[in-house]
């Protein structure tokens, strides 16, 4: 059995945190709408390439409290797709003042805990996604290399004095040697928190190292220590643990978009899944009203993936929307909006 996911945890005022991307506090509804957006075109597309396959939605909002979202009854578009929606609530919720970004990622290590406790099977294999991931093809092979490596990995090309969020490789290395009792003779390689994928052999294998982990982590906050922030430098240090995985990144890659920053290749237009976290209020809410608008799916996949391609800068945009995208970024746009 095979299992697409993501999830949306939603924040309360108490909980919020930043979240640069979107711009707004976590706990407001139009920065939650983005999300939302987000979730439905991830399943659309991905219910589209990859059909016989089982899509769940997690989440710490009943099923009956999904929103309507400018006119769409999520409820009913995310049933169509026959997506489940599995809803608890979240047990690593990191101290107020811990870290100002972010803070409501470790919800994943519940989604791995529900994995363990409620996927059965022993062949059971699990990919979990960022929101803002497009699935554009078929994910037969990348199911194959889970089973087949038991972990995939998708790594980070920074520098050892990069800073990561608040983190550096260096940073990571002390963290590791405090951990373990000695230097792991080089700077870890961080590897992307919006990608997971293993069998449920290494998701158990996370479910037992990750607590210790957590105690540790809150140990150094309270200390002042350089602690793991988020989920993405604990997950690296997970899977240094395991030490045993499969490299993803022929799969899926972080693609920046932006005017200001785009790391976009002609070989990206080829990847299984693009992750588009620039795209989350421009090209993947442009993609949701096509696919509202009807028959979008109906076009050969050719020219379907070509046309999402355009949409959200891969490998280039359209010409208008590249005119569009690129006045939306300049002075010239703000100046032209206040008038």
């Amino acid at each position: 059995m095979d299992i697409i996911s993501t999830w949306i945890y939603l924040d309360s005022p108490e909980e919020r945190s930043e979240y640069p991307q979107v711009g707004q506090q976590s706990h407001l509804f139009e920065f939650q709408k983005t999300y939302w957006k987000c979730i439905a075109v991830f399943f659309a597309c991905s219910v589209h390439f990859n059909p016989g396959r089982r899509h769940v939605l997690f989440t710490n909002k009943a099923q009956a409290e999904l929103p309507d979202i400018d006119g769409l009854d999520l409820k009913a578009f995310l049933a169509a797709l026959n997506v489940e929606v599995v809803t608890f609530p979240m047990t690593w919720q990191t101290p107020p003042d811990y870290y100002p970004k972010w803070r409501n990622q470790f919800f994943v290590f519940d989604i791995f805990r529900y994995f363990e406790q409620h996927f059965r099977e022993k062949d059971a294999s699990f990919l979990l996604l960022d929101s803002d991931c497009i699935i554009r093809h078929s994910l037969d092979e990348l199911f194959d290399n889970i089973r087949k490596n038991g972990l995939m990995v998708l790594p980070m090309p920074f520098g050892e004095y990069h800073d990561i969020n608040g983190i550096t490789r260096k940073d990571m290395r002390q963290i590791y040697a405090d951990l373990d009792g000695k230097d792991p003779g080089f700077d870890p390689v961080y590897y992307g928190g919006e990608f997971f994928a293993a069998t449920m052999e290494n998701v158990k294998r996370i479910n037992q190292m990750f607590p210790p982990v957590w105690e540790s982590m809150m140990e150094r906050f309270r200390a002042g220590k350089k602690k793991f922030h988020y989920e993405g430098p604990t997950l690296s240090y997970l899977y240094y643990r395991i030490g045993k995985f499969g490299i993803a990144d022929r799969f899926i890659k972080r693609i920046w978009t932006s005017v200001k920053y785009s790391n976009v290749e002609p070989s990206d237009f080829n990847l299984h899944i693009w992750h588009v976290p620039a795209e989350k209020k421009e090209g993947i809410a442009l993609l949701l009203k096509k696919i509202l608008s009807g028959g979008f799916f109906e076009k050969p996949d050719p020219e379907l993936v070509k046309e999402m391609g355009g949409y959200l800068g891969i490998p280039k945009r359209t010409r208008y929307l590249n005119l569009k995208h690129f006045l939306k970024h300049t002075k010239l746009y703000r100046w032209m909006k206040s008038g």
